[in-house]
This record gives structure tokens, C-alpha cells and sequence, in this order.
């Protein structure tokens, strides 16, 4: 199955060999931890900056409830920016752990309004933390992170962002865009298997870690464990090896290539084509270059284009929420792209929309080829 959907990408063959050997015992081996810190350094470079990251075995999603946990205590105020279906979600674990979230909600078809979020803080600025999406995959929206957390920064509001759909696709300066706790995935742009969180922290949020109250009520998830580190006391927990050396080379591949421009690049390509056929992008602006989502024309469902194409080999995206079965998505990420890949994509979806009745003003593929030559 040809998977181009909106992540887990496919993954290079290079790296799935890597993941299925056996390396050693990261427990013992001291080479082990030396590697390992190699493979944080490049999590670094990755976001342009020497400040501390790390790795966290679990999926994308612990490092969410994680940077809550660490910075959050009761009754903290944490202001929850909102323009998509995971935007909101941080608001569940500051309630999990006694602070109090304000969720500050904009239009889910575009990105955040700046000028009316400069408003709001004027009045109302009072918060220990706040949360944001960078790229919020159901919509196909990329937000503006340099300016919105810049503006933050400025009221001395900790910040912390959802990259897991956006590092290594999107640009993103840790330090130049101000940002506290970035969080990203293994299984995106980056295309290595799914099951790593990978963190970058600044000076400023380990020092909020430190003046906490009371400590963090979690071991397995305190970011302390990670970062303050000996010889002994290498990790809190059992690496898994085989995750950090296929990580490792999945970073390495995507460093090699000018990745953000080939991200925009096919980001472009796709959005002329669905609209040159006649189709609506659910982003009106600050789209995407990681994937892009398309409406479904009136009369159809989601499941009537995905099941059509499922049946020909290829993968692709439903939306989530509300628009769950109102649009579909493309992943342009990662080890996704490749001409081949879309042109088979492009090809296929002509057949599809023949079959369904959906009429095109183009033929993708034909516009597709025009396109890349």
C-alpha cells in the first residue's frame, strides 16, 4: 500500500533495515549513550539552536501531557490558542493537573488573526503558560509561531508548541521564534517509525521546572529525568535502541536535502492542481507544507475517495472532527514525496473521480507533469 496520507509517513528502506537489527543493550553500553546524545544534538540543529533536547519513548502525544505536567500547577493560568481539532486538546491536561485553561478559539480555516490576539492580551495577559498548534494537520493550517510566541514572550508567558507535524517540514527557529518547549514526532516530516517524542527546552522553562511549588507528579514524564543526567543515572528508563539508530538515519536523510524547500515546493504543486481541477482548499490562508486538505464536492462523502483509492493501492487522509468526512488530506511530508509517488497518486485519483462522477475542469496527472517539468 502506497501510504501519502497526512502521517505516519512511509518510511525509507534504509531505515526500517536499521530499525530491525538488533544493536545492543542501551542499558550497558556506553557507546549506547554517546550515540544517543549525538542523535539529540541533531533534534537541535534540526530547530537551529544549542539549546537542551531529548527523546521520550511513547508517541508524539506523551510530550503533550508531558510540557503540561512539568510547567503546570494548580491553579495556573494557561491561555490554550485554538484554530483546530488538536489545539484545544491541551485544555484536557491542564485540567488533569489543576491549572486553569482559557481556550482563546479563532477561525479553524485560517490562521491565527494577530492583530485581534495582540487585543486580547492587552486586556488580558495574566497567564503562566500557553499552548499553540504549529501545524494543525485536520485543516491543513500552518500557524505563525516566530510572531505569535514572540508576542508571548513579550507578557513573559511560557510557551510551548506542537511541532510533531511540522519540524523538519516547516521553518522553525527555536530560538529566534522564542518558543519554551517545541514537541515534535518521530513518525512525520522526519518519516522514522512511530514512538519517539522529541523535546527541545530553553534556559526559561527548565528555570520554571526548578521554582515549581511542589514537584512534578510524574517520573516517567518529568522532564528533570531527561536533562539532568550522570554517569550512572544516564536515563530514566530503558531506551529502545532499535527507535534511536533508525531516528538517527532518518535524520540524516532528511538533513541531506534542502527539506523545507522541497516541502514547499510539492505544498505549491498540490494546492495548483486541486484548484485548477475546480476543488476548494479548506485553508483559506497560512496553509500548509506539509500536507494539504481539499473539500470533498457537495453530494460525496470522504469514504467514497478514500475507499476508491484503498482499492488501487493508495493511502490518504479523512479529516477529523466536524469536518471529519467533509474533506480529504494529502501528506506532502517526509519520505512521502517523491515524483513517482504523485504522479501515481494524481493518476489514480483521475480514475477515481471518473468513477464517482466527480467532474474536473483538468486531469491532475497531465497538470501535475506540466507542473514538475
Amino acid at each position: 500500500m502506497k501510504i501519502l496520507c497526512a502521517g505516519p509517513t512511509s518510511i525509507d528502506e534504509r531505515v526500517m533495515e536499521v530499525m530491525g537489527k538488533s544493536h545492543t543493550n542501551p542499558d550497558i553500553d556506553l557507546e549506547y549513550e554517546k550515540r544517543h546524545r549525538q542523535v539529540e544534538k541533531k533534534i537541535s540543529k534540526l530547530l537551529k539552536t544549542d539549546a537542551t533536547s531529548f527523546i521520550m519513548l511513547g508517541e508524539g502525544i506523551i510530550g503533550l501531557e508531558a510540557a503540561i505536567i512539568n510547567l503546570v500547577e494548580e491553579n495556573d493560568r494557561v491561555l490554550v490558542l485554538n484554530n483546530g481539532v488538536f489545539g484545544a486538546g491541551f485544555a484536557d491536561y491542564v485540567k488533569f493537573y489543576g491549572g486553569e485553561s482559557y481556550i482563546y478559539e479563532d477561525d479553524f480555516r485560517r490562521g491565527f488573526d494577530i492583530e485581534k490576539l495582540k487585543k486580547f492580551l492587552e486586556k488580558d495577559h495574566d497567564f503562566k503558560v500557553a499552548t499553540m498548534v504549529h501545524c494543525e494537520t485536520p485543516s491543513g493550517i500552518t500557524n505563525d509561531v516566530k510572531t505569535i510566541c514572540n508576542l508571548l514572550n513579550s507578557y513573559g508567558i511560557l510557551t510551548v508548541v506542537d511541532t510533531v507535524s511540522g519540524m523538519g517540514g516547516e521553518e522553525f527557529d527555536f530560538d529566534d521564534f522564542k518558543v519554551d518547549i517545541a514537541l515534535g514526532g518521530s513518525q512525520k516530516c522526519i518519516s522514522a517509525p512511530a514512538g519517539l517524542t522529541l523535546v527541545t527546552i530553553s534556559e526559561r522553562a527548565k528555570e520554571a521546572i526548578k521554582e515549581r511549588k511542589k514537584p512534578v507528579p510524574s517520573y516517567y514524564m518529568n522532564f528533570t529525568n531527561y536533562y539532568e543526567y550522570s554517569d550512572s543515572f544516564a536515563f530514566p528508563y530503558t531506551m529502545n535502541e532499535n527507535l534511536t539508530y533508525a531516528l538517527d538515519l532518518a535524520l540524516d536523510i532528511l538533513m541531506e536535502k534542502d527539506s523545507l524547500a522541497l516541502h514547499k515546493k510539492y505544498a505549491e504543486v498540490t494546492r495548483e492542481i486541486f484548484e485548477k481541477a475546480g476543488f476548494e482548499l479548506y485553508a483559506k490562508d497560512s496553509r500548509s507544507n506539509t500536507l494539504t486538505a481539499v473539500m470533498v464536492p457537495e453530494g460525496f462523502i470522504a469514504e467514497d475517495i478514500l475507499s476508491a483509492l484503498r482499492k488501487r493501492g493508495i493511502l490518504i487522509s479523512k479529516g477529523a472532527g466536524e469536518i471529519f468526512e467533509k474533506v480529504f488530506r494529502i501528506g506532502h511530508m517526509g519520505n512521502n514525496i517523491s515524483y513517482e509517488n504523485f504522479l501515481e497518486l494524481y493518476e489514480k485519483l483521475d480514475e477515481v473521480f471518473e468513477e464517482l462522477g466527480i467532474k474536473t475542469e483538468v486531469s491532475l496527472k497531465e497538470t501535475y507533469v506540466g507542473l514538475m517539468k
